[in-house]
């Protein structure tokens, strides 16, 4: 098991955490100038930026990381996601990001249809 996708997989949660924060301040803020004030735009855009982030960026990254740990550990990816229907997803933007963290931590001569051979098992 490699250490550094532990650290990297901790530190993605916390993000998101701090990532949730910061949300609810925006969102605490963008209340109060709609009572107040007008409401403010540059506010909400920034909300809706991070939100974004969090939930596509942070998320996708997460999962990869986490399915990254599980194929060197050598957990069948059955066991990891049960139901996955999102196949566009993990295949355009998922698995090569696992395939390069698996790369850099664990074997460098791996190719992308021993991870797909992995998901398909």
């Amino acid at each position: 098991m490699s250490i550094e996708l532990k650290i990297k997989s901790k530190h993605l949660s916390l993000e998101a955490k701090v990532i949730k924060f910061e949300e609810a301040k925006l969102k605490k803020q963008i209340r109060w100038h709609s009572k107040v004030q007008s409401p403010n735009k540059k506010l909400e855009w920034k909300l809706n930026s991070i939100t974004e982030h969090r939930k596509w960026n942070v998320r996708n990254e997460n999962r990869a990381t986490f399915l990254a740990r599980a194929y060197i550990a050598g957990v069948p990816y059955k066991t990891v996601e049960h139901k996955c229907k999102d196949v566009y997803l993990r295949e355009q933007r998922i698995l090569p990001r696992v395939l390069s963290m698996v790369k850099k931590y664990h074997s460098y001569k791996l190719e992308i249809e021993d991870i797909l051979n992995w998901v398909n098992a």
